[in-house]
């Protein structure tokens, strides 16, 4: 019983995470984190009388860079400590949350109990974006994004709900063809999925949605699954209808920008100097936002506060010790993605996070570091792989 409240109160806290992920930022992660603190502490204080168990690996790498944010603090290496407690928070709960889903999630019944939980959730964040743009119309002024120009459901930022959505995507999809009675309504969803982020205006979110479906595809043929052209086809139709009625500000207007890269180019540039001058220690986990002014080689008025770049971000903050820590973590739970299709969304991040910041958010990280887990988990028990996708 306590197992099944811990898997419930994770579930919530990460739902919750995305649902408040409009909410001003300043405050919202601490609130996120709090949560998903809360959420894992409460899984530690379960699983009290059970003796100590092995823990995975991939586990002690990524609890091993908020154990280096505080060694910064110690060593006086974070010029912001106020910044550094928080990011160190913020990465303890995300190491939290992969570390309960690396346990709770290793048999085929909490597995599919929170595959099913993230596609109800995608597909709700779906029809709310698609009926964004006609909001004023139906007297929901309410469901607005924040982002005046994008309607991106929950999120108010377009690039972040294209991360949720690679994350989502290839469930709806897995659910769709592991599902008979349902499958029409989990394609049906997967098809909204993707043309509301078709819809938004994300540029990468768009180009890496429509490669995450030809991946599906290909992964499904190779299994013999004989919906895979349906599954496909849902998808790719919805692309090309979406694309085909964007409005002002969509996608077609933004790619005929002549620079894409306007203003991301030189805030790498920045980060990369930051990154040279502390290569080892870095300036402090969370200090970027702190440290990014005297870097700057530009200024139009607007507050910087993430490098666009993940892996740049972590590598000036942490250095190359959190560099590395990383990298050695993503590789550990990529080691196990072969087998599972429905996590095609966790490298498809990864790539995403070369020119955004989704493991900087917590409605976004924090499912990541769910289906990451997931991965990593060993079955309890013999495991039943029956379902027709793998």
């Amino acid at each position: 019983m306590s197992r099944r409240i811990s898997i419930w109160i994770m579930l919530a806290a990460c739902a919750a995470a995305t649902l408040t992920s409009w909410i001003d930022w300043s405050w919202a992660p601490r609130m996120a984190a709090t949560l998903l603190l809360a959420a894992g502490c409460f899984w530690l204080l379960s699983r009290r009388d059970r003796g100590v168990e092995r823990i995975d690996r991939a586990v002690w790498l990524l609890l091993a860079i908020p154990i280096w944010g505080v060694l910064q603090l110690l060593l006086g290496r974070s010029v912001y400590a106020n910044a550094s407690l928080q990011a160190i928070a913020y990465w303890s709960s995300l190491a939290l949350v992969f570390w309960t889903a690396t346990v709770n999630f290793a048999d085929k019944q909490s597995r599919h109990l929170m595959l099913t939980c993230i596609g109800i959730l995608a597909s709700f964040l779906a029809w709310v974006a698609l009926l964004q743009p006609y909001a004023g119309r139906l007297g929901l002024e309410s469901m607005r994004s924040a982002a005046a120009d994008a309607y991106a459901a929950s999120f108010s930022n377009r690039n972040m709900y294209a991360c949720f959505a690679e994350l989502s995507l290839p469930v709806l999809l897995w659910l769709g063809l592991s599902n008979g009675r349902l499958r029409w309504y989990w394609l049906v969803n997967a098809a909204a999925l993707a043309g509301s982020v078709i819809n938004t205006g994300s540029r990468g979110g768009a180009s890496l949605i429509v490669i995450e479906c030809i991946v599906f595809a290909i992964v499904i043929r190779g299994s013999q699954n004989p919906y895979w052209k349906l599954a496909f086809g849902s998808a790719v139709l919805t692309i090309v209808v979406a694309a085909a009625t964007l409005g002002d500000g969509g996608l077609a207007v933004r790619m005929q920008y002549s620079d894409p890269m306007v203003m991301r180019r030189e805030i790498y540039q920045s980060s990369m100097a930051m990154f040279i001058d502390r290569p080892l220690a870095g300036f402090g986990l969370g200090t970027f936002s702190a440290v990014y002014p005297a870097y700057a080689l530009f200024d139009n008025g607007r507050f910087v506060n993430l490098a666009h770049n993940d892996w740049l971000q972590l590598s000036a903050e942490g250095g190359l010790v959190a560099l590395g820590l990383f990298a050695c973590f993503c590789a550990l739970v990529l080691g196990g993605f072969r087998q599972s299709i429905w996590a095609l969304g966790v490298p498809i991040v990864l790539l995403h996070a070369l020119f955004d910041f989704p493991l900087h958010r917590a409605g976004v990280a924090a499912w990541w570091m769910v289906l990451a887990g997931t991965l990593r988990s060993r079955p309890l028990s013999p495991p039943d792989e029956s379902s027709p996708v793998p």
